[in-house]
């Protein structure tokens, strides 16, 4: 990881719900831990009460968008960073490989890990990994980002 330019890490809900376009209840990070220009450290509490949450556990399409949103939480710092009112709403423009580990039950930490790839215009390619608070991998994705512009 390149150098961390946060002095502390952001675990405040209504500060990571401005750095994002999801809104509740559709928000799936929680926490900013680190941020360079190309990398980032993301976290998630899973309630139990998630809309993703089927039977205790979160699901997979639940594990893909706190991927995707932790790419969402690290374009809108760099966003405020750059001092811009609001985040940029994007969307998965694809995904080229995604790999599900086991599904994390409601209540688990997730940690997950960005990786900017490349950046063409409005487009980035980003891997991403997560794990739970054991350190053991949940799951890894590469997948495309667009940024409506």
């Amino acid at each position: 990881m390149t150098e961390n330019v946060l002095e502390e890490p952001i675990l405040d809900a209504v500060r990571i719900i401005q750095l994002i376009p999801q809104k509740p209840p559709f928000v799936m990070v929680d926490s900013l831990y680190e941020y360079s220009h190309l990398t980032g450290k993301m976290g998630f509490v899973i309630p139990d009460n998630n809309i993703l949450v089927k039977n205790g556990f979160f699901s997979e399409p639940g594990i893909i968008e706190h991927m995707a949103q932790s790419m969402s939480l690290h374009r809108g710092y760099r966003g405020f960073l750059a001092g811009l009112k609001k985040p940029e709403t994007g969307f998965i423009g694809s995904i080229k490989s995604v790999e599900v580990h086991f599904l994390p039950k409601a209540g688990s930490k997730l940690t997950t890990y960005v990786n900017i790839q490349h950046e063409i215009k409005n487009v980035t390619m980003v891997t991403a990994r997560t794990e739970d608070e054991n350190g053991k991998l949940v799951a890894t994705s590469d997948m495309r980002t667009v940024t409506v512009i």
